[in-house]
């Protein structure tokens, strides 16, 4: 994916948290933020010095002990039996009128703490690379995803594709109202990608729309006017429709990233960033922004004025402190300071070994079903050699990389569509690629290199930036390539920008290199149509080319997925890549963190899979539970 859905602070771009505190109804009192280091235990202030009282005339009576004791108290007033039910009652009910399971802590603490590393905008369609913690809460999505990745409405009750299949139509439900009185139509949504499209906004995602919505790409490029875009209201104020380059079955999919802004904020203040003001700030989701410090923290509390039946809260508010870079989530988890952490195998170990966390179920999730694969750049020696590529394919061994470096965090994989991810094959690629160290010899004799011999030494390059993991990785699959091919290869990490930079370049700078792609949306046009010819890598295959392109609009779901499976096996046995893992994602919560989201799906994932936020289905279940005092130890008050 080209949008991480976490920030991680390791020692994944982050979780987002910090502290704050709650009153009831989602009033927030602020306490310690953690702004790159661990928060700075709160300090009671001093006893003020004891002030004389002032000279009188007469000294006042001693008041002797007797009289103390033979004084009668004032009898405290105890609630009666009713009065008190009455009273936890109402501390179970919070200001979406939703009642809290019997389990969860007062509506008082149903507060979540989050940290994550720092950004400038709190929206999607302002920015998707610079978004600050607790972004994308203010906007509502047109569908959402459940745990099973199934696509349902959202904002859109229903929505249909035309007879040509060039357009959607998509029937918005009435009454979802604005924090300023404003009720959502579809105008917010129209004028919200018209923003997007526009040159002089300069959106950092705009090819998510490129060639997907009509006249979008040349609306970007200032080659026609942003309301030329197949972007329009329809015969009323709550029908939405959206016009493509050509027929987009998977559309509902792709058009979870809408949450939109404010027609009338954007129309006032020219501007999405209004959004990180508290003053200006405008919203109808559930949350409302209290506070935005830069470098310090991201504040929610309760929208009064939210009015979506498809998401009702438990929780009345947010908290995203800003950490830096390098920061380890895992020890403020350790410490008690944030509600949840993703972790990765060094820190699982260490979580073993901590009498407070090893009980604690690691739970395990795909999140944007990213695959880690090794490129070449065909268009040079020895890469345009398709034997010496499939021998370097056969030379590496999935199971035994898993098993020693990843688990329980990844899953082999032979081609660029994960386990569980749609259209998805794999036993007929495994013998494509599979670990065979004799058929990797004999193909590389085959390509004129018997034993390695007369063989270049080539460098692989890798991306900086990704999991611990990574060196281990690379470091065991060049010992592989040298053992069993008895070739030289040397490892070099470029940082992300600079290794994107000479990748993208045309020629690319990268012969030979370390890489991972995540989904966007959930269709296989997505992750395979980066392979597509012209793209990012210079494999360019014209029948790969045809079924990707015939096979992304049809509406037939048998003929699409046979397309998509000849793609496949084109794609792993002409080996343009070398598919070695698909990244599973692990999370430890703490005791307190509670909610139906969490259990297994039908894949047997668990924990808060992608789309459990900000797409906010995960908003109905998550809640904090009693044991929340024991466990909590960042002050919220």
């Amino acid at each position: 994916m080209r949008t991480p859905n976490r920030i991680a602070v390791t020692s994944r771009p982050l979780t987002r948290r910090a502290f704050i505190a709650a009153g009831s109804a989602g009033a927030l009192v602020l306490v310690a933020a953690c702004a790159g280091q661990p928060a700075t235990p709160t300090q009671a202030p001093a006893p003020a010095a004891p002030t004389a009282p002032p000279p009188t005339a007469t000294p006042p009576p001693r008041v002797t002990p007797v009289q103390i004791a033979t004084a009668a108290p004032t009898p405290a007033v105890q609630p009666t039996a009713t009065q008190a039910a009455q009273q936890a009652a109402e501390n179970m009910v919070n200001a979406y009128k939703k009642t809290l399971p019997a389990d969860a802590a007062p509506v008082s603490k149903q507060i979540l703490v989050d940290a994550a590393g720092s950004g400038k905008v709190l929206d999607f369609y302002e920015a998707v690379y610079d978004r600050a913690p607790e972004a994308d809460y203010f906007g509502l999505p047109l569908t959402h995803i459940d745990a099973n990745f199934n696509i349902f409405p959202g904002v859109a009750e229903k929505f249909e594709i035309s007879k040509d299949g060039l357009s959607w139509t998509f029937h918005l439900r009435k009454g979802i109202m604005w924090s300023d009185g404003n009720e959502l139509t579809a105008n917010d949504y129209v004028q919200t990608l018209r923003y997007s499209a526009d040159p002089k906004h300069a959106w950092d995602f705009t090819w998510y729309w490129s060639g997907v919505i009509k006249n979008y790409a040349d609306a970007v490029k200032g080659k026609v006017p942003t309301s030329q875009i197949g972007v329009k209201q329809g015969e009323d104020a709550y029908t939405l429709v959206v016009e493509t380059e050509q027929p987009v079955p998977y559309l509902p999919a792709q058009i979870l990233y809408s949450w939109c802004l404010s027609a009338a904020a954007l129309d006032k203040y020219h501007s999405g960033t209004y959004n990180t003001n508290p003053q200006q700030s405008t919203s109808c989701g559930p949350f409302v922004l209290k506070e935005f410090s830069p470098d310090k923290r991201t504040v929610l509390a309760v929208n009064k004025a939210y009015s979506y039946p498809v998401v009702t809260p438990y929780i009345e508010g947010r908290i995203g402190n800003w950490v830096k870079p390098g920061s380890s989530n895992f020890q403020r988890f350790q410490a008690g300071e944030v509600d949840s952490v993703e972790v990765f195998a060094p820190d699982i170990k260490a979580a073993q070994a901590d009498p407070r966390l090893k009980d604690l179920h690691v739970y395990v999730n795909p999140q944007d079903f990213r695959v880690f694969y090794a490129f070449f750049d065909v268009t040079q020696k020895p890469w345009d050699n398709v034997k010496v590529r499939q021998a370097f394919a056969h030379a590496v061994d999935r199971d035994a990389i898993v098993k020693n470096i990843l688990a329980p965090l990844a899953v082999p994989v032979y081609g660029m569509l994960a386990p569980g991810f749609p259209d998805a094959v794999t036993e007929p690629l495994v013998p494509l690629a599979n670990f065979d160290p004799a058929k990797a010899k004999q193909l590389l004799a085959d390509a004129g290199y018997p034993n390695g011999q007369g063989f270049p030494q080539v460098t692989f390059y890798i991306r900086g930036g990704g999991p611990p993991s990574d060196p281990a990785v690379t470091q065991a699959l060049a010992a592989g390539w040298q053992q069993i091919l008895g070739v030289k290869i040397s490892l070099q990490t470029l940082e992300s920008p600079a290794f994107m930079q000479k990748l993208n370049n045309k020629p690319t700078q990268i012969p030979f290199g370390w890489i991972s792609y995540g989904m966007d949306y959930f269709d296989a046009t997505n992750m395979l149509g980066v392979f597509l010819g012209g793209g990012r890598h210079s494999w360019n295959n014209d029948q790969y080319n045809k079924l990707l392109k015939e096979a992304g609009p049809m509406t037939d779901p048998e003929k699409r997925h046979a397309a998509f499976e000849e793609a496949q096996k084109l794609l792993t046995g002409e080996a343009s890549a070398i598919f070695v893992y698909n990244q599973l994602h692990g999370y430890l919560y703490q005791p307190y963190y509670k909610g139906k989201h969490l259990e297994k799906d039908k894949y047997g994932y668990d924990g808060e899979e992608w789309g459990a936020f900000p797409t906010n289905y995960g908003l109905n279940e998550v809640y904090v539970g009693k044991e929340v005092d024991q466990y909590r130890k960042a002050s919220i008050s």
